[in-house]
């Protein structure tokens, strides 16, 4: 329960955030906006301020919204559709709750990382705009570098995590 606080309060630090930002950019970029960067983070396509922003209100609000409802929806999934190590232990009646809690909560943790990357990408994208400038390298492969070890560490604990209890027989 303490965890599913402390997401919720980082969601909605979160949304206050890319608010602020989406708020703060807005009257600085040109239109059209860099949307789209080669493998040596230089522009090679853009797309409409309107457009730029549409997208990027979308994918927060799918972050930040459609995460966590999903995770409320877990309890009404069958078993059969959640894939889970050992789930035959981890779904059975007296530790389903408990474990679709805890999943849906690492739900909304995924949710508002992946917000975090798309608010450093923001910010990367909106500063080559402004043409303070030329690439968004090599900052944005420390944030996605940041990105993937996180949801990394988060797959390898989900593994610790619902591993057999040694003293469980098959």
């Amino acid at each position: 329960m303490f965890w599913a606080i402390v997401n919720r309060m980082i969601s909605s630090a979160t949304a206050m955030i890319c608010a602020m930002q989406l708020w703060y950019w807005h009257s600085k970029l040109p239109d059209p906006v860099p949307s789209h960067f080669d493998e040596t983070g230089h522009v090679n396509g853009e797309m409409s301020l309107f457009g730029f922003y549409c997208l990027m209100i979308v994918l927060h609000v799918v972050m930040l919204v459609l995460f966590p409802v999903l995770g409320a929806f877990l309890k009404v999934i069958p078993n059969s559709l959640i894939n889970l190590p050992n789930k035959d232990y981890w779904l059975a009646p007296e530790r389903r709750d408990s474990t679709l809690l805890f999943n849906s909560t690492y739900l909304v943790a995924i949710g508002w990382q992946t917000s975090w990357l798309l608010i450093f990408i923001f910010h990367l994208t909106c500063v080559v705009a402004v043409g303070d400038r030329v690439t968004i390298m090599p900052e944005f492969n420390y944030v996605i570098g940041g990105y993937l070890a996180a949801i990394f560490g988060g797959v390898i604990y989900l593994y610790y995590k619902f591993r057999r209890p040694s003293d469980v027989v098959n």
